[in-house]
This record gives structure tokens, sequence and C-alpha cells, in this order.
């Protein structure tokens, strides 16, 4: 692979080298390829040729656009491909790429930001546009009217874009880190993060009996956390890579997918699409955080220069002759000319009414008793802006004649003032931020219930205490009956009323020490604090019947609810007493719906 993306830009070579490295992964991808489309789950050729699209000069897009169209010609008829059918597909590569990089690069020729909400979203937005225009030339060329093959030439091409070209841009752009001591952690974060991936994946996509497919999302939400865009990128690369391998070998999760090879790509490709969707976003937002914090600690250190360089004066009162002298900054201070210095009194009714008494005695017992001051108060200039002032002073005997007085110097700090206010702006700002993220991350967005992952934090903390302190705990899991029917028959506008009238209806019928969340879909999930079995088949019946009698809109059809109750038993863990539920939910079903049951 190239050093630099930059270097290919400024390099004669440059379109021989990208021409180069597309032939080889586009014959690399081909020969990987099944299915009956004769489509790979992820084209890498179109990351390569966008990310080189976004990175070199603008002028020469055309000279890296022709090369990777040769390459694609040349790779596609050494494949098998007819002469016509090579050029359409061709020219649907190609043409996708041009359309991103001219439309993100119209406005800024030399960078595209792929770590900035906006910026990501441009870029997004741009290849989803790209890949379905890509998809029509494609359909088009091969005569192919299924609908599978523009979804899955669609999919393909567009997680290429959205996963290979950004990682490219960040590893070959050039330009050294901030930090040279950065890379070395980076690096081993990176290949952390790698190893989890995969390790993960493997675990995923190499067995057949469990659904895992939710542990590559662990992995590539810590890879966000942990390592940023980046991380998120790589190790999505890896989950397409370790996915794509076991699908071609025959395994996984996704075999469990009905339908032919075609329809459980198009399927992984969707949940690649979904990755991504929920991974970058993030990355996005923890990089523009990280870009906040640096410009909060950028400028507090200009505050603090702008401190030590601050503009101070010195004055000096004659306590004999009650004379006053004022240096020129503190005229400057006061916003008045350099001139005579004014009285005590004069001096003194600079100040805001508001301070002007308590600087007055400050003054005063400095002047009798000579203890050393220091106040901070507001000066009004003579155009009636207000500038805050910290004025020290201390007894001073003069050296000449051993006049005695007060000495003291005069600091204008309202650029302190008016930056601890935008600090506190933006720390409250932050605060509350944080607030919401925690809230969202925590929150199901459609019922305001706790989400799964609270949920099940909320029984793993349950289930520690129970084991340490020996109390009870119960869990019940319902769902409702025959929703399916109702999304069919009312559309799902009213399904998802109908599901926050169940959550409503069921969090009113349980004590204040309960939990209730959605664990997904239609299902809710109960944590019932020191709650024998008996006491929680009755919250459950509290809950069930809540349910049948609650009533929403008038095109709101009434539901009723299934329960599976389950007591804590000292050793079982979370997915253990979470399937004892499931199995006595099921039970409850099989019954006639409408009930619950507890598990044996």
């Amino acid at each position: 692979m190239v050093r630099s993306l930059s270097w290919l830009g400024t390099s004669r070579a440059g379109p021989v080298v990208l021409g180069l490295n597309y032939y080889w992964l586009a014959i690399l991808s081909l020969t990987c390829t099944s299915g009956a489309n004769q489509i790979a789950t992820v084209w890498p050729p179109s990351g390569l040729l966008l990310a080189t699209l976004l990175a070199v000069p603008r002028q020469r897009l055309w000279h890296f656009a022709i090369a990777a169209g040769v390459a694609s010609m040349v790779a596609n008829l050494q494949m098998g491909a007819s002469l016509p059918l090579a050029g359409g597909f061709t020219a649907a590569n190609v043409i996708e790429g041009m359309i991103v990089a001219l439309a993100l690069r119209r406005r800024d020729a030399t960078h595209v930001s792929l770590i900035s909400p906006s910026g990501l979203t441009r870029f997004t937005l741009a290849t989803l546009i790209a890949s379905m225009v890509s998809a029509g030339i494609a359909t088009a060329a091969s005569g192919n009217e299924r609908p599978g093959f523009a979804l899955s030439w669609f999919g393909t091409v567009w997680l290429g874009m959205l996963v290979i070209a950004p990682l490219l841009l960040i590893l070959f752009r050039s330009g050294a880190p901030a930090r040279p001591g950065d890379v070395r952690p980076r690096a081993v974060d990176l290949l952390g993060i790698g190893v989890l991936t995969a390790a993960l994946a493997g675990v995923t996509f190499f067995q057949d009996d469990y659904p895992l497919l939710f542990l590559p999302i662990l992995a590539v939400l810590v890879a966000v956390m942990r390592c940023g865009t980046a991380g998120g990128i790589l190790s999505i690369i890896i989950v397409t890579v370790v996915g794509t391998a076991g699908l071609g070998a025959g395994h996984g999760p996704i075999l469990q997918v009905r339908g032919s090879y075609d329809v459980r790509s198009l399927f992984f490709q969707f949940y690649l699409l979904t990755l991504f969707v929920s991974a970058l976003p993030m990355a996005a937002l923890l990089a523009r955080r990280d870009e906040l914090r640096t410009e909060l600690a950028e400028r507090i250190r200009l505050l603090s220069l702008a401190e030590r360089a601050a503009h101070i004066g010195h004055w000096r009162v004659d306590a004999t002759r009650q004379a006053v002298y004022w240096s020129p900054e503190v005229f400057h201070i006061h916003g008045r000319a350099i001139g005579p210095a004014p009285s005590v009194e004069e001096a003194i009714a600079c100040y805001h009414p508001d301070d002007r008494e308590r600087v007055s005695a400050i003054v005063t017992q400095g002047l009798t008793d000579g203890v050393a001051f220091a106040f901070a108060a507001r000066i009004v200039r003579s155009d009636g802006t207000t500038r805050h002032v910290v004025s020290r002073g201390e007894r001073d005997l003069s050296s000449r004649d051993d006049a005695f007085g007060l000495f003291g110097v005069l600091q204008d700090v309202t650029d302190q003032v008016e930056a601890e206010a935008i600090l506190k702006e933006a720390r409250d700002a932050a605060e509350r931020a944080a607030e919401q993220a925690r809230w969202l991350a925590e929150t199901d967005v459609l019922t305001g219930l706790a989400n799964r992952r609270r949920i099940v934090k909320q029984l793993a903390d349950g289930i520690a205490a129970a084991g340490e302190g020996g109390g009870t705990l119960s869990v019940a899991l319902f769902d409702i009956d025959h929703f399916k029917s109702v999304n069919d028959r009312f559309g799902h506008a009213v399904g998802d009323r109908v599901l926050r009238r169940v959550a409503q209806a069921a969090a009113g019928a349980l004590r204040g020490s309960d939990m209730i969340g959605r664990y997904g879909g239609e299902e809710f999930v109960l944590v019932l604090a020191d709650a024998s079995p008996d006491i929680a088949m009755r919250i459950a019946e509290r809950v069930r019947a809540a349910v049948e009698a609650s009533v929403g809109e008038a095109d709101e059809p009434g539901v009723t609810v299934s329960l599976g109750v389950a007591a804590f038993i000292p050793g079982l863990s979370v997915d253990a007493i979470l399937d004892r539920a499931d199995r006595a939910l099921y039970a409850a079903k099989r019954d006639g719906r409408n009930r619950l049951m507890l598990a044996a």
C-alpha cells in the first residue's frame, strides 16, 4: 500500500501506483466473490479510489479516476466479464467515487473532515447517493433486473466507501502528530483493539449455535471509545473480514437467516452498515468533544499568558499631604488622559456606587492601621463603561522625607472576569451535555424506560447484592401478545403508541423499588428487588391486569401480555436468570397467553 496519500497527489507516478493497488484489490475481491449475483460483501477498491480522490489535488482528480478505470477494466476482463459488462461496471465504480469527491470538495478543495458530526453527515449522504447511482449503472449494464443484484451492489460499494476510505484517510494523510510520544501508545491501543475485535468476531462468526452478533458491536464500541474514528473503522474492517470468511466457510449466526446465500449476504451487509451508523457518529462526537477540550485548554493557556503580561499600574497615597500619585497605566485603566492625579476622595469616587463605601473603608483602615489589604472592585469610567480591578496595598515610608503613606498596584482583570464567565458557561454546557449523553445512553428513546444496557446492569447489581447479603430477587420477562399482528393491521405508528401505553401501564403497577426496562422489540424486563417468588407473582399479575385494562387512543387496539417470572438462586448469572424467565414466558404463551408462569 502507498506510504501517503499526499505523496500520491504530488508524484507523477501517483496514478500508476493507484491503478496497481486498485487492480490487485479488485482481483482479490472478485476472486473471493461468491453467490448468484457475483458481488463481494465489501468492495475495497471503491474505498481506495475515494480516499485518493479526497486527498489528491483537485486538478488531478481525473488522472486518478482514469487510472482506476483502466485497472477496473483489466481486472473485470481478466475475471471473465464481457467488454460491455466490464465497461459498465467500471463506469459505475469510477462515477461513484467522482460524485463523492466533487460533492465534498466543492467548498473545501484541500481537506475533507470525517471527525466532525457535520463532516461525517455530508460524507455519509454523499456516499449513499453515489452508491445508489452506481447500483443503477451496474444494473443497467448487467441487464439483471432482480432487486437482489441492485441491493447487493449498493451495499457492497457503500460499505467499501464508508469503511475503507475513512481509514485510509486517517492512516495515510501526511503530517506529524502533535506529541510524538503519543504514537506508540496509540499503536498499542490499535493493536489491542484489533486483537479483541478479531477474537470476538471469531467467536461470533465461526460457531453456529448462538446468535452472538452483539459481541462485535461491543468490540466496535470499545474501539471507538478507546481510539476514536480510526479504532472504530479498524474494528469494523476486522468484523467485515472475519464475518465474510465465516459466511464463506458456512459458519456463523448469519446462517440462521432464512434464504439463499445472497439473502444472507445482504443481511450481513445491513449488519455492517448498522455497525458503521452506530459507531462512527459516536466517534465523531467524541472527536468533537476532544476538540472542545483542546479549545478550552488553549483558552486557559492564553488566559494565563494574558495574566502574566497584564498591564499593572502603581499608585501611592501620601497620608501627610493627602496627595495621590498614579502611574500612566493607572490613568489608562481608568480611561483618563494622563494628567494631574486626583485627590483621595476623587479617586474613591471613580469606583462603582455599590463598591465605593467598601473601598473607602479599606483604604481608610490601611491609612490608619497600616494593615496590608487587597480588594476586588469595579471602576466606572467617564464614558460609562465598567472595568473590574484588583488592588493591593500596604504601608509605605518614603525614602526621601520619611512621609507615611500607602503604596499599591492596580490591575485590570476585566478580561479575566469575562473569561471566567465564559469558562463557567462552557463548563455548565458541558455538564448538561454529559448528563444528556448519559441519559441517552441508558434510556430507550421510544418508551422512556431503561434500555437493555441499563436494565442488565441493574440486574447484575441486584444479583451481586442478593448474593452477598442473602436477600431475595426476582425477574419478570414479558412481551405483548400478538404484537406483530398489531403492526401488520394498524401500522408501526400505532404499534409504537401501543408500546408506550404498555410501558406506562406496567410501570404504574410496580413498587417504588422495582425497575422496568425495554429489552428489545416488544419485550420488557422487570427487576424486582427484595421480592420472593410469591411477591413477584403478585406484582407480575398487577402488571398483566394493568396492561389488559389500559386504554389508548381510538385507533389503538387493546392488548395483553404474557409474563415469565424467575427467582434468583445463588450462583445464577444475569444470562441464566433471564433464560429461566424466558422459558417461563414461552410456557405462558403455550398455555394460551395473557397469563404468567413461574419458572420451575
